[in-house]
């Protein structure tokens, strides 16, 4: 061929396009597309069961000495929140002790940093097809937090918290309802890495969790079919299997026998199914206040910092019940007058207000020995006491106390909005990133698992009724979640109102927002309403009234005063030269002539 023939030079290049080998596959089967080996799900986890069973050996060996020295704390905790810790004799009973400050700060403190119900915000694009989107999110998030219960949730989070260091909840899927769950789950059950620790968004970031979980011997039989139990009890017996999580995968033990194993569940693997998170995490949501992220549990928290004042509140009722005590009954009597037995007669007596029967020289015979008076002070100082623990929880102000006429009403709300800063900005803060961790939670629960359309309605602006059906099937966008700023900080209703009806009497704030602030049921009819009224009353009339309205006079403007009807001399109104003209008739009326 000649190697300047163009024609043949084509034929080449296709010649050669199809008979080289260059960037082909070759005829081994290994190489070409396709599946080349069993299938594989893609929560199978590819570990063997004695490597399981060592790791968990190991984890439970590496917590044992963490979990010796945290028990103690926690158990001091609960008996000082519930009261039954050890009196200032040394003695233990199942009687509360006085003036368990502890309780009652706790217990105020709860409700105040849980004042509001949390309110999710989503963002998407900026298209209308992406607001939507995130509208009908918004929606399906409220939903869950209302039917899940979420602020009560996050109330015993709060109680947890305060005896265990620590709050958690996980969350999950139903199969039974078909929905998304959150569940709390109580601190005692859990083996946490002595090194892990909770970040800022709530997550455990530790090498493994291990959560014990009880149930009847049947139910784990009904739980897990396929494994061979050696199960040498009656099936009502309890007994406790632990789920260990890491981000990657999970495996639930139950002795030295691996019950499930799998990758983590609640993450889309492969490019199928996009995913909220960009990395799968362990299903909890861990409350944290008090952290130097140095390991799995807060340093301290409320009842631990607030146990020296309340012990010193005890003993100081313990001496001043013992003071009045001894006023009361601190007698001596002369051996002249009783004996051992009628001395103990005539102090019951004396007691009683009975007479007595003496000999002698009374005055001699019978004697009151007076109680030494109180100490100078300590009544201040246990007031103090009780105000410094109040005042470290941050409910001085909110607790219900005795007027004092030397206390301003603005000091006293004064007082009332630093403790709501308190709360606020401490344990508010922190639940409100609890609860943006459950939505961001939810949302990626939706990505998994809302393969079909479900269902959600909430109550909206105006008591209206809002529906939504969400589906994440073909969902490519991402989304942007969080908690409104403040949303669940306690606020002062009443001096929110007053500040909106001061505002709109200086004309800065319009009807509209007023009957908001005001709570009204339909803020923007009631400011339609209001707005008719004032500017044309008459019509505001013949509208809501119309039996008792005035008829609108031609003529007189709406807003104008109404002419005054007894007002004498009113000349007729001038009809002018446009009247009708008068008949004719009239020229065929006789006119009868007067009298002579």
């Amino acid at each position: 061929m000649d190697p300047l023939d163009p024609f043949g030079l084509n034929i080449q290049g296709v010649s050669d396009l199809i008979d080289s080998d260059i960037n082909k596959l070759g005829d081994n089967p290994k190489d070409q597309e396709g599946i080349t080996s069993a299938t594989i799900d893609d929560l199978d986890l590819d570990m063997s069961d004695e490597e399981l069973i060592k790791l968990k050996k190991g984890w439970e060996a590496k917590y044992a000495p963490y979990e010796g020295k945290l028990k103690p704390r926690q158990s001091q905790n609960k008996s000082y929140l519930f009261g039954t810790q050890k009196t200032a004799t040394g003695s233990v009973t199942n009687k509360t002790i006085a003036s368990n400050l502890l309780f009652e700060a706790t217990s105020t403190f709860v409700p105040q940093a849980l004042a509001k119900n949390p309110e999710p915000v989503v963002w998407s694009d900026n298209t209308p097809e992406g607001k939507e989107a995130s509208q009908d999110i918004k929606t399906m998030l409220q939903f869950h937090a209302d039917i899940l219960c979420l602020r009560k949730k996050l109330g015993v989070m709060v109680w947890h918290w305060s005896v265990y260091f620590t709050g958690i909840m996980k969350h999950g899927w139903n199969e039974e309802t078909k929905d998304i769950t959150t569940e709390l789950r109580k601190p005692k059950n859990f083996l946490l890495d002595p090194d892990g620790y909770v970040d800022e968004y709530g997550d455990f970031k530790g090498a493994f969790l291990g959560e014990r979980i009880q149930s009847t011997a049947q139910e784990l039989k009904d739980m897990f079919p396929l494994v061979e139990f050696k199960l040498d009890m009656p099936l009502g017996t309890q007994v406790i299997r632990t789920e260990w999580w890491n981000d990657k995968y999970c495996f639930v033990t139950y002795k030295e026998q691996i019950l499930d194993k799998h990758k983590n569940e609640f993450f889309n693997y492969g490019n199928e199914k996009p995913n909220h998170f960009a990395l799968p995490k362990m299903p909890y949501t861990f409350l944290s206040v008090y952290s130097m992220q140095e390991a799995p549990h807060d340093f301290t928290n409320l009842i631990e910092q607030n146990i020296a004042n309340q012990d010193r509140i005890s003993v100081r009722d313990f001496q001043i019940e013992k003071n009045l005590g001894h006023g009361n009954n601190a007698i001596v009597v002369s051996d002249v007058s009783f004996t051992a037995e009628t001395a103990h007669q005539a102090a019951n007596a004396l007691e009683k207000g009975d007479p007595i029967l003496a000999g002698g020289n009374i005055d001699a015979a019978i004697k009151r020995l007076p109680a030494n008076p109180l100490p100078a002070g300590i009544l201040d100082s246990q007031n103090i006491d009780k105000d410094t623990l109040r005042g470290i929880y941050g409910t001085q102000g909110m607790t219900a106390q005795k007027p004092d006429e030397n206390t301003t009403a603005r000091g006293m709300i004064l007082n009332q909005s630093h403790d709501t800063s308190r709360i606020g900005g401490g344990i508010g803060d922190a639940l409100e990133q609890v609860a943006d961790n459950v939505f961001n939670w939810w949302l990626q629960l939706y990505y998994v698992f809302y393969d079909e359309a479900h269902y959600a309605a909430i109550m909206g602006t105006g008591r209206a009724v809002e529906y939504v059906k969400l589906t994440m099937v073909g969902e490519q966008r991402k989304f942007v979640v969080s908690v409104s700023p403040n949303s669940m900080q306690p606020k002062d209703e009443l001096t929110e109102i007053n500040q909106a009806t001061d505002l709109a009497n200086k004309g800065w704030l319009d009807p509209i927002n007023l009957f908001k602030k005001l709570n009204y049921p339909d803020p923007m009819e009631t400011a339609k309403m209001v707005t008719m009224f004032r500017l044309n009353p008459q019509l505001y009339m013949q509208t809501y009234f119309p039996e008792s309205a005035a008829p609108i006079v031609e003529g007189i403007n709406p807003g104008d005063n109404p002419p005054d009807m007894n007002q004498q001399n009113v000349a007729p109104p001038d009809t002018g030269t446009g009247g009708e003209p008068a008949s004719a008739a009239l020229n065929n009326v006789p006119i009868n002539n007067p009298p002579q």
